[in-house]
């Protein structure tokens, strides 16, 4: 199989070819081996590949959904023995104690994890730019970011590496790199991926993990594969009625979607993506749903104070382990803004945690009050279009825990807020910028009701580009198929 057949696949597509014994294992193994080879030294978005793993594809089975799909996994703990770097000097070396639940139904789905891409310092920046590795850059225009933190993930699907990879969210960080990268990123309900055996949902269930992916049916199959919660989780999700993949297939009619282009935080939102998401509204309004304009009502600087101590608590309470572990000092190997949240939060108290928790909890009412008036909300991902690589340096000296998040405000003024009230949310390729960058558009859904927001997702692919995974966008100009 050349390069250009390969990345013209989804893995639906690939796991047929399979099937039916067109392509082998062995077939996918190579090409992912080329397609870093090719265009991993513009993007710097691969850390490392397993050449076991590499191997293990030849013997790969076909019986399972992906039986013999290759992906990457992010620089995090994922799968038992393999490195956990975090994008960080402070765990250099560090290797995953042991596998995540939900990867382990994935790889009992056929996955196989072919290597691990880079992110940003602890997930905290929102930009895929890290001390230990350095900037990951976008395939549409390498002097572009990828947002984070699973910016290495998000280029090498753009760039056609694999077809999906996979990476975690707790503000935004898969929906705005897929969003930067021209991808699907959902951030599925609290609880829906088990955080197990760790915790139902890590950073005090603000985040999760799934997969980045080019289309929609990819997006369903592998929630499909690992979803649901793990024995001793704390709370339980209600599973779906049906499978994700079944309910693709029907296109909702009459949806109620609520429209909103106002910042939350005040960040200004650039106006090709204002435009970009009213355009995708009119698709939706053409495709029969009705939409309106309206806004939640939240107090908004209250929520990111609370953020800010939760994210702060966090680092203060695992840093310390991890530089025990390590025999590093904080002070020594953290960057700039992780080490100036974790000092930070070293002064924070039991009660101003509770007292961010319980703002927490009114945002997720006032929000669950809103949405329960509609089906959707639709919102842009991002506020700003792909940066130039060094804008928002998260090493430069003398930043502060305001800074940090001054630097987030422009990526997560409209994904965050899910993380904190637990709704699904799934950024879409729907624009383009004049000069050709991906913007992304959100689409958010009640509690539980990925269902929904999936068969929306999959009505308008099939309305941009009549086939999965296109997406009416071309290729980057840094693509695996142009080799």
């Amino acid at each position: 199989m050349r390069l250009d057949e390969y990345t013209a696949h989804d893995g639906t597509g690939l796991a047929r070819l399979l099937a039916k014994g067109e392509i082998t294992p062995r077939e996918l193994g190579r090409c992912v081996e080329e397609a870093v080879a090719a265009v991993n030294p513009a993007l710097n978005a691969v850390i490392e590949l397993y050449p076991d793993a590499l191997d293990s594809l030849a013997e790969a089975g076909t019986a399972t959904p992906f039986g013999g799909i290759p992906t990457l996994t992010k620089d995090f703990p994922i799968e038992a023995a393999r490195p956990a770097e975090f994008g960080s000097r402070l765990a250099q070396g560090f290797r995953a104690a042991h596998d995540a639940v939900y990867w382990t139904r994935l790889r009992a789905a056929g996955l196989v994890n072919a290597g691990r891409t880079a992110s940003s310092e602890f997930g905290v920046p929102a930009a895929t730019e890290s001390p230990l590795y350095g900037a990951t850059r976008n395939p549409w225009n390498p002097a572009r970011g990828v947002a984070g933190s699973s910016g290495g993930a998000a280029a090498a699907v753009a760039a056609g590496i694999v077809p999906f990879a996979q990476g975690s969210d707790g503000g935004g960080s898969i929906r705005n790199p897929a969003a930067f990268c021209g991808l699907i990123g959902l951030k599925p309900s609290r609880g829906r991926v088990t955080g197990s055996p760790n915790a139902n949902a890590p950073l005090l269930g603000l985040a999760t993990a799934f997969m980045l992916t080019r289309s929609v049916r990819d997006t369903a199959a592998l929630l499909d594969r690992c979803h649901g919660p793990d024995a001793g989780d704390g709370y339980e999700i209600a599973a779906p009625a049906v499978p994700y993949l079944d309910v693709i297939e029907h296109r909702p009619k009459g949806l109620r979607i609520a429209l909103c282009t106002q910042s939350w935080s005040g960040v200004q939102i650039d106006p090709e993506v204002a435009a970009a998401t009213r355009s995708a509204a009119e698709r939706f309004a053409a495709l029969g749903h009705h939409v309106e304009e309206a806004s939640p009502d939240f107090d908004y600087p209250a929520f990111l104070q609370a953020q800010k101590v939760i994210w702060a608590a966090d680092a203060a309470a695992h840093m310390p382990a991890m530089a025990r572990q390590m025999n590093r000092a904080p002070e020594e190997a953290l960057g700039a803004s992780v080490h100036a949240l974790y000092r930070w939060g070293l002064g924070i108290s039991g009660a101003q945690l509770i007292d961010a928790l319980a703002v927490y909890d009114r945002v997720t009412r006032q929000l669950g009050r809103f949405i329960a008036g509609y089906d959707l909300l639709l919102t842009p991902t991002s506020a700003m279009l792909p940066e130039p690589i060094g804008t928002f340096d998260p090493d430069r000296p003398g930043i502060d825990v305001d800074g940090v998040f001054d630097d987030l405000a422009p990526k997560e003024t409209f994904t965050a807020l899910f993380n904190a009230t637990g709704q699904p949310a799934i950024s879409l390729p729907l624009g383009r910028s004049r000069d050709g960058l991906p913007i992304g558009i959100q689409l958010v859904a009640r509690f539980g009701r990925e269902d929904l927001l999936l068969a929306a997702a999959r009505q308008i692919e099939e309305e941009v580009e009549g086939a999965p995974g296109i997406w009416g966008q071309g290729r980057p100009a840094v693509h695996a198929g142009n080799f």
